[in-house]
């Protein structure tokens, strides 16, 4: 047990051998049951799909916003100076009103505006962008003189969809991409990371004000961004509340497309025989990207709170105990997914992923990562059948929850650069 403690107190600190591979963690934790008491959190750290599922699913009393309330977020408040106190309450309540960290009539107020916004056919009607915006990447990587998947493509394509359905200028896309790296380095809350992302969040609040200001003004603008202003305007949302829908969305819509398809690249490399066969057979690419939501998710855990006493997994939770629903570990689950250490494109339950979340609380922007997803290895495959890893070496940075590749530098093959 020690031994283990141990271990995630380096996942916490974002340990560099840990955040490379934090796989054999999770199969330790799911070896010890579907529950794991983690008391230097302190929380409880909820590992088989089952019960990750059951937390999910809105039928026990749960909150969402584990970041701001239970014993978790006091522990990690409880260990920044004193000095940076203040700040990080700031920040924590200001992201307390994310749609995706409210529970009850305030949850389903913001969720019934951006799903209105969210629909199937708007993220359809995206796609010819996203192809039109895949296929310049792809131009700019062919003449590269050291190309990078990573940096030129994974990086910038969910940047420019979601600025693009939003009305973010191109000049200002380099400030967002710096914003959005910065907040994502504080979801642990670190001495160090916290600083970046005050100043990050301060300036992506302001400009989201005046992009809200021009929109009213103008009274044009993209259609998913005019249907959220709309929607906002009836349901008689405060502006801090319009000013974090746009702000999420912005988020939400770049860094985690980004991880997926940078590992989902990578995944598909690692031996290169199922990148082969998906040159082979485009039809593959739809299941191929289930599986490597499955296999290495955007995102790795999410933090919740008991709101009264609950059972979960055999194990009594009192109000007030932080859950930590390993995404990561749920995946990998042995009594849902046959070899689940094995990234298999054939896997035929790889969709069973937990990587969008279930229940109440279900990725908003599920459907338009498909596309991207899609669209990228298909465009990918087709015009570069003979791409490879330029490298074996591959480093990551972010948090423990949202790790990220850093580059994936690649020799290129241009057998049909026309396509």
């Amino acid at each position: 047990m020690v031994d283990l403690d141990s271990q995630l107190d380096a996942f916490f600190a974002q340990d560099p051998a840990v955040l490379a591979d934090p796989y054999p963690l999770y199969a330790q934790l799911r070896a010890q049951g579907p529950t794991y008491r983690y008391e230097n959190g302190p929380a409880t750290l909820v590992t088989s799909h089952a019960h990750v599922r059951e937390a999910m699913s809105g039928s026990l009393p749960i909150s969402n916003n584990g970041w701001r309330h239970g014993e978790h977020a006091e522990g990690v408040l409880a260990r920044l100076p004193r000095h940076q106190l203040t700040l990080a309450i700031e920040v924590l309540d200001f992201e307390s009103t994310f749609v995706s960290r409210r529970d009850g009539a305030d949850h389903l107020r913001l969720r019934r505006i951006a799903s209105r916004a969210f629909t199937a056919r708007r993220m359809e009607a995206l796609r010819d962008s996203v192809q039109s915006r895949t296929d310049a990447l792809l131009d700019d990587l062919a003449t590269s003189e050291a190309p990078d998947v990573k940096t030129q493509v994974a990086d910038r394509l969910p940047l420019a969809v979601i600025c693009d359905t939003i009305g973010v200028p191109e000049t200002d896309r380099h400030m967002i991409w710096r914003w959005a790296i910065a907040i994502s380095e504080h979801f642990s809350l670190t001495e160090s990371s916290l600083p970046n992302a005050v100043d990050a969040i301060g300036e992506f609040r302001e400009y989201v004000v005046r992009m809200i200001d021009r929109l009213r003004d103008t009274g044009e603008g993209p259609d998913l961004a005019m249907q959220l202003l709309a929607g906002g305007d009836r349901e008689g949302l405060t502006d801090e509340e319009l000013v974090a829908m746009y702000l999420l969305l912005i988020f939400g819509g770049t860094e985690t497309t980004t991880n997926l398809l940078g590992s989902g690249f990578l995944n598909l490399h690692t031996g290169r025989r199922q990148w082969r066969e998906v040159v082979e057979s485009p039809e593959l690419v739809r299941p191929a990207v289930e599986e490597m939501l499955r296999y290495d998710p955007s995102v790795h855990f999410l933090p919740r709170v008991a709101t009264d006493d609950l059972v979960l997994g055999g194990r009594a939770v009192r109000a007030g105990e932080s859950l930590l629903t390993m995404i990561g570990a749920a995946n990998r689950d042995e009594m849902v997914f046959e070899d689940p250490e094995t990234f298999d494109i054939h896997r035929s339950n790889a969709s069973a992923h937990l990587s969008f979340a279930m229940g109440p609380h279900f990725c908003l922007g599920a459907a338009l990562a498909r596309i991207e997803g899609e669209i990228v290895f298909s465009s990918l495959a087709r015009r570069f059948p003979d791409i490879e890893l330029a490298s074996a070496d591959v480093h990551y940075k972010g948090s423990s929850m949202q790790r990220m590749i850093t580059s994936l530098p690649v020799t290129l093959s241009t057998r049909n650069p026309a396509a």
